[in-house]
């Protein structure tokens, strides 16, 4: 298959399309599949672990890199 030859079909076929219904539901698709930074839906538990995270930050309950680096050493020899 000739990815760019396929993907220009589409633009074509894009291009004519009328209903407004159709178009709506392509930029649904692209928002949710696209990872560009702009339109990455993330789902409720990666919202929660991020929330929880925040919350962890805020309250100072978070580790140092040096700190687990230095009790990783400790508990394996490493």
């Amino acid at each position: 298959m000739d990815l760019a030859a396929e993907k220009f079909k589409l633009m074509e076929w894009l291009i004519s399309i009328e209903d407004e219904s159709i178009v709506k539901r392509l930029q649904e698709i692209k928002d949710e599949t696209s990872v560009s930074g702009k339109s990455y839906k993330i789902s409720d538990t990666e919202k929660l672990f991020l929330e929880a995270g925040l919350k962890d930050l805020k309250e100072g309950s978070v580790y140092s890199h040096k700190d687990v680096m230095r009790e990783v050493k400790e508990k394996y020899g490493i």
